[in-house]
C-alpha cells in the first residue's frame, strides 16, 4: 500500500513510518525537513509545509493511505493549521487513489467544546475531516509514556528520582507509547471499512502515578518516588520549557496548560482511561507492556 505519513520526523510520525516500511508498505515520509530524520530503507523523504498549501495537495498525490499527524495546539494558535486541515481534507475528499485518512489527533477530544482551546481546536479538525467527504478514521491517543523522557519531566527523574507530574494520586491512566500508536495507526490504515469510526487509544493497562514510579524503578534501577504536580506549576514549567517555540504568549499558554489538565484529572469524565478491549478486536495489535518500554529506552542521562 502506498502509505503518505505527515509530520513524519517527529517522535509520533517517525514511529509510524517506521512500522509501515517493516510491514513492506511503499511509505513516503512528508516534513517541512524530512531528510533530518534517519528514515527506514526505501522511504520516500518528501518537503512540505503546512503553511505552503499547494505542497500539501502534492504530497498527498497518489497515496492509497495518509496518516495525518498535526502540530501541537497547545503551544500555537490553531487557525494557521485548521486552513492546512481544510485544504487536506479537500484534498482527501477529491482523491481517486485515496482510501482512508487516519487523524492522529495527539491528545484526548471530548465530544463538544469545553473551552480548552487545543481540545477545541483539535475537535474543529476533526470535524472538518469527517464532514469532508473523505474517508476518515479518527485516533485519540490520551497520553504518552513517552512524555516522560522530555523536557519537562526528565529533570526531576535524572535529579531527584522524582516522577513529577500533574496527575492527581488515584488516577488511572493508560499511557500510550509511539511505537504502540505508530501500530495502531497502520492498522487503520488497512481497515478502510472503519471509515467514519472514533478510537480513543491507551497503553495496555491503567497505572496510577505511584504504581508507574515503583515498576519504573525496577526496570530502570532508580529509586523513583511518584508527586502529583500542581497544575499551576505545571503551566508555569510548559511555559518556560517552550519559550522560544511557542507562538502563544507565556501567560496564555500557561493559563491554557492548566485547564487542560483540570479536565484530564477530572474524575467523572477519565479522559485518560481508556478500555482497549473493543479497539483490539477491530485492530488486534500486540500492545507493549511498561516494563518492556522501559527497557528498550536509553535514557538521556546515559545517552549523554
Amino acid at each position: 500500500m502506498k502509505i503518505a505519513v505527515f509530520s513524519a520526523t517527529g517522535d509520533q510520525g517517525i514511529a509510524q513510518v517506521r512500522e509501515a516500511a517493516a510491514q513492506g508498505h511503499e511509505v513516503t515520509a512528508i516534513s517541512r525537513n524530512p531528510t533530518r530524520a534517519d528514515l527506514p530503507e526505501g522511504v520516500t523523504p518528501l518537503a512540505a509545509d503546512y503553511g505552503d498549501h499547494d505542497s500539501l495537495r502534492r504530497a498527498m498525490a497518489g497515496a492509497e493511505a495518509v496518516l495525518l499527524n498535526l502540530p501541537s495546539t497547545s503551544f500555537q494558535a490553531a487557525e494557521p493549521l485548521l486552513a492546512a486541515v481544510r485544504v487536506i481534507a479537500e484534498a482527501a475528499a477529491g482523491s481517486d487513489c485515496l482510501k482512508v485518512l487516519v487523524f492522529n489527533t495527539s491528545m484526548p477530544v471530548p465530544a463538544e467544546r469545553m473551552g480548552i482551546a487545543a481540545q477545541d481546536a483539535r475537535l474543529e479538525m476533526r470535524e472538518i475531516l469527517m464532514e469532508s467527504g473523505a474517508p476518515v478514521i479518527t485516533m485519540q491517543p490520551v497520553v504518552y509514556i513517552d512524555n516522560l523522557l522530555q523536557g519537562w519531566a526528565w529533570p526531576s527523574i535524572e535529579r531527584d528520582n522524582l516522577l513529577y507530574y500533574p496527575h492527581a494520586e488515584t488516577l488511572d491512566v493508560c499511557w500510550i507509547s509511539h511505537a504502540d500508536l505508530g501500530k495502531l495507526m497502520v492498522a487503520a490504515a488497512g481497515r478502510p471499512d472503519l471509515a467514519g469510526r472514533i478510537f480513543d487509544l491507551g497503553g495496555a493497562e491503567a497505572i496510577r502515578g505511584p504504581d508507574l514510579a515503583r515498576r519504573l524503578s525496577k526496570v530502570w534501577d532508580m529509586p523513583l518516588r511518584f508527586e502529583s504536580m500542581p497544575l499551576d506549576t505545571c503551566g508555569e514549567i510548559m511555559a518556560e520549557v517552550f519559550r522560544g517555540v511557542a507562538t502563544l504568549d507565556a501567560d496564555v499558554l500557561a493559563r491554557e496548560m492548566t485547564k487542560k489538565y483540570a479536565w484530564y484529572n477530572d474524575p467523572d469524565d477519565r479522559p485518560f482511561f481508556v478500555d482497549m478491549g473493543p479497539v483490539l478486536k477491530e485492530l488486534p495489535v500486540e500492545m507493549t507492556s511498561l516494563e518492556d518500554w522501559a527497557a528498550r529506552q536509553v535514557l538521556p542521562a546515559r545517552a549523554g
